[in-house]
Order: structure tokens, then sequence, then C-alpha cells
């Protein structure tokens, strides 16, 4: 987001530390299977009263066997880590401090240093997992690398079966090779996007075993193993006309409609008035089809979808596809003829579409949730270990008093 933030206080409710939510579709939808979630509030106040969290990065960071989640907080240049006891239960410990906190958003877990502990990576500074014997309150080494953004991920673009480091500042796209001392390679440079690879935004489109990787409106082919020119090639992206930060968007590498050929799936984001796509690959990346998948039902307004994953949520074999507005009340761009981050009145939803089962997909959404808390740059994990995914997401910025980071317990086997 821009640095340049007002926030504008609306009055709102806040909600409680576990809720269970239920949906149940008519007869006529045979297809759509029964969903239950369960929400837990992992915090119901992050340090700081400011906007900008970073994050959220997911991993056994202290080797329990439970996974746990790490976040920043800009106002405070720090980052946390939570250790899960439980589903309800959270215990907050400090990564460290750092200057380039005041500016992160994207962030990754991979072991940047092949020591066999997940370390976590920020914008412009990665944090070294002191290990077993040392947390949970031991501070992390901090090590400032040239690279990060509103994008950060973590891929394998060597072929080597080690996780590389991608980041994606809206202007310049590189890698990072661990495996190689954090050498850096230059995919493209002299854009001008707001964001556009995260969360899953890397996959082979052309068949031919390398992962390339997506931003708005170009797919960059791997030369192999990451090294060399990557050859741009266009894909349909729809930008939003006068969006509140340009274009920016989530987006996820997946084979949709299960030919075997990876498609696209991406979400509008930072900016109000959001939809979510899937483009089809025809003809391995040489042509595609747009296809917007419908609006979540209620208001037919919509903010911005910051979060993105793609999954077999429900567990019926196919791919669902999962999308939450963010909770964020700026407005002040609207003066400028840009869209509000969030149309006013809006409530925030989470929202899955579920394939009907067929040929060709068709998609039907259903709200699990709706107003707070907001969805930013969820993250989807098997949290309690029951083989189903669940959700973690945390605020940008907050429409209450309250920064918080949630987490959605999927019960569907439970059902």
């Amino acid at each position: 987001m821009s640095n340049k933030r007002f926030i504008i206080p609306i009055i709102a409710a806040f909600f409680s530390v576990s809720a269970s939510i239920t949906f149940a579709v008519s007869s006529a939808d045979k297809e759509l299977e029964f969903m239950k979630w369960k929400h837990f509030t992992i915090t119901p106040s992050l340090p700081g009263s400011s906007w900008g969290t970073g994050g959220i990065g997911v991993a056994d960071f202290n080797g329990d066997g439970n996974p746990d989640v790490a976040v920043s907080r800009r106002e405070t240049k720090t980052a946390y880590w939570f250790e899960r006891k439980d589903d309800a239960t959270w215990v907050r410990h400090t990564i460290a401090t750092s200057e380039h906190l005041e500016r992160t958003l994207g962030t990754a877990t991979l072991d940047m240093d092949q020591d066999g502990w997940i370390d976590v990576v920020f914008w412009g500074v990665w944090f070294k997992n002191p290990g077993k014997t040392a947390l949970p309150d031991s501070a992390w080494k901090a090590f400032p690398y040239d690279g990060g953004g509103h994008d950060i991920i973590s891929a394998d673009i060597s072929g080597d079966n080690i996780l590389d480091l991608v980041s994606y500042d809206g202007h310049v796209l590189c890698w990072f090779d661990p495996a190689k001392n954090l050498s850096k390679s230059v995919i493209l440079d002299g854009r001008n996007d707001h964001g556009g690879i995260a969360p899953r935004g890397v996959g082979d489109l052309n068949g031919d075993g390398h992962p390339d990787i997506v931003i708005p409106g170009l797919w960059l082919e791997n030369p192999g193993q990451g090294r060399g020119t990557w050859r741009s090639h266009s894909w349909p992206h729809e930008p939003v006309k006068n969006a509140s930060y340009g274009t920016s968007m989530r987006v996820w590498v997946a084979d949709i409609n299960s030919d075997g050929v990876n498609d696209i799936v991406y979400s509008d984001c930072d900016t109000g008035f959001s939809h979510v796509y899937w483009v089809e690959n025809r003809e391995a990346g040489k042509k595609w089809y747009r296809h917007q998948l419908p609006d979540p039902p209620g208001d037919s307004r919509t903010g911005s979808f910051h979060s993105l994953g793609i999954a077999d949520l429900n567990q019926d074999g196919n791919l669902e596809i999962f999308a939450g507005e963010q909770e964020d009340p700026d407005t002040y761009m609207m003066s400028n003829g840009l869209l509000p981050m969030k149309p006013p009145g809006l409530k925030e939803r989470g929202v899955i579409w579920i394939r009907i089962k067929g040929a060709d997909p068709v998609f039907k959404p259903i709200v699990i949730h709706e107003d707070n808390p907001g969805w930013h740059d969820a993250v989807l994990f098997d949290m309690d270990g029951d083989g189903d995914l669940d959700i973690i997401n945390k605020v940008w910025n907050a429409d209450s008093p309250n920064y918080h980071m949630d987490f959605w317990r999927n019960d569907i086997k439970g059902r």
C-alpha cells in the first residue's frame, strides 16, 4: 500500500474469540458439499495502533510439530511469531526489530541458509531461525538483502529441489538463490504495477517442466534453471479502471479445468470494485480465455480481494477458489477520482467458489463470513493436522481499533 494513509474511524462491533458457522445448500445443488468453519482469534490486538501488517508466514518454527505464524508491524518495526499451542491458544514471541520492517508487506518462509530450520523473509531483510535450543525467546539474527517488495514468495526456480526467493516491488521482478549465497537474478524491470506475483504466481505454463512466473498481463518463460533471458508472453489480464493504488492482483497458477495444463487464477486487489477470474490456458500458453467468476451474493459492490487461495477445500475432488475482501476504510483517494479501497458501508466477505461438477467449470460463490474480521494475504494451511486446509488471515488497515490475526478451522471432516 502507499505510505500515505489516513485512518477514518468507523464504529463496528468486534468479534468473539470463537464462533461456529455452518453453510448448507439446497438439494437442487447436490454437488455443493456441506461446509463448516470455526473461527478462532490468534490475537485480538497486534502491537501498535496504525496500519501496516506484513505477512503471513506459516511454518513449524520451533520443531514441535505444530505450524506457527509470523507477521511484522510497520509501526513497531518488529517481526513476531505466534507459537501454536492448540486452536484457541497462541503465544506471541518477538523475532527481531529492523528498520527494513517500516515498509514491509510481503513475507515468505523458507530455509535461507540450509541449516534445516525455516527462516522468515520480509522486504529487504531476512531473519535466521536460531533453532529449537534457542527458541522461543532468543532474538533471530537479521540479514539484509537487495530485494523485497509488495510480493515475496518462495518457489524452486532453479530446479535443484531447494526453495528460492522471488520478489516483486511492482517495478523489478527478481529471484534469489539460497544455494548460491543468495545470488540475485533480475527477470524483468521497468514495470509500474502495485503488486502481482503472490501468493502463488509460479508454475509451468508451457509444459516444458520449468516453473514460469505470472505478473499482471505477462507471463515470464523460465529459460531453464532460472538463468538467462526470460521471454515475456501476454495473457488477458483486465485492469480495474481508476484503481485505488494502480494495477495490482493476487494470483495462483493451478489446473482449474483438470485438463492437465496449468491455468491462471487472479483477483483484483488494492482497490475497491475488484473481481475474481480464472484464465484458461490453451495451446501451452499461446492462447488464453478469461472467465469472470460471479461476484459474491448480497451487496453488489465489492472490495479489495487481497486474499486468494486454490485448493480442494471441501474434499469433493475439485479445486475450489477462495478470496477475501480486505478490511480497509481508506477513501481519501476518491478526491483524486480514484476508487475507494472499500465502498463505504460494505461489509467485507470471505468467499469460497465451489465448482459444480461438469466438463466445463462452473463456480458458485458461498460467503463463509461477512464483516470483521476482514481478509488480507490469508494463507491456506493445515493448521490442526487433520488433512484439510484451514485459513489464517490478518488485517492491514483496520476499520476498528484492533489490529488482529485470525484462524478459521475447516471442519469439513466433522460434518
